[in-house]
């Protein structure tokens, strides 16, 4: 049964981890397989056996190499169904996070902001990062595209990044942190930290940081950008959390074109 659903539920995301070569039906003998099996073909039933555990393993590395895809898609469809999309819509967790939010390798530590940027329907995206933050901006697949903050080209000083979407020919202005990603998903997190405050840790402060983070399209005439907006996510039940059934063939499929960009 583990198996069977396995393998249903890598059927949408096979396609997105390049075929081994099959061999030819009937391929010429080989040293190996001589020595191996006399020189003689497998039988049917073991040749169908062998070619299920082929099918079963590949089924198993398609969905581990989607998984860091599965994991931004599970935590965008949690965030959205909750906060809105948009370029404009960071989610804050304004009071730290707690157990309602159920999200991947969180702290209470920090305050969290969490977008989730699409730029194959907004083009190229100018964030203004606020100074003294600690984050990133990373690919549908989890790969880095730059630090934020003081390891970041800001050094801690805040700065504008220019993000452009896959294989854009368009005119590059100066004056940013330009930087092209490899899918057109763009997930946005930072931290900031909270000052020592009466009896504990103040957010105030690290929220009205945050606060300052400003997203808009880079040709987009002021009037008609977006405002921004910062619900809060604390306090609120929310499963961000990456589909762990046959549901993550239907996540991986619907956000194909998030991922063709990858190609």
């Amino acid at each position: 049964m583990i198996r069977a659903s396995l393998l249903a539920a890598s059927v949408g995301v096979l396609a997105l981890v390049p075929a081994l070569p099959m061999a030819q039906e009937r391929a010429p003998m080989t040293p190996l397989m001589e020595q191996i099996n006399g020189g003689k073909w497998l039988d049917p039933a073991e040749a169908a056996s062998l070619r299920d555990e082929l099918f079963y393993q590949r089924a198993i590395d398609a969905y581990f190499r989607t998984l860091p895809a599965l994991n931004v898609i599970g935590m965008r469809d949690g965030s959205e169904a909750k906060f809105g999309a948009g370029y404009n819509v960071l989610p804050i967790w304004k009071d730290r996070m707690d157990c309602r939010a159920w999200v991947p390798t969180p702290n209470a530590d920090v305050i969290y902001s969490m977008s989730y940027l699409d730029l194959k329907e907004t083009g190229p995206l100018v964030v203004a990062a606020p100074p003294n933050v600690i984050g990133m901006f990373t690919d549908f697949f989890q790969r880095t595209i730059t630090d934020v903050g003081a390891i970041g080209p800001d050094r801690a000083r805040g700065g504008l990044y220019l993000l452009l979407p896959p294989h854009y020919d368009g005119e590059v202005p100066q004056g940013y942190f330009t930087l092209t990603s490899p899918t057109y998903n763009v997930f946005l997190f930072l931290r900031t930290v909270m000052p020592k405050g009466d009896g504990g840790p103040d957010p105030a402060p690290a929220v009205a940081l945050a606060e300052q983070t400003r997203v808009y399209p880079l040709w987009e005439m002021e009037k008609d950008v977006a405002p921004m907006e910062f619900p809060n996510g604390s306090g609120q039940d929310v499963n961000m959390m990456y589909p762990i059934d046959a549901n993550c063939a239907t996540s991986a499929g619907t956000s194909r074109a998030w991922i063709e960009g990858a190609r």
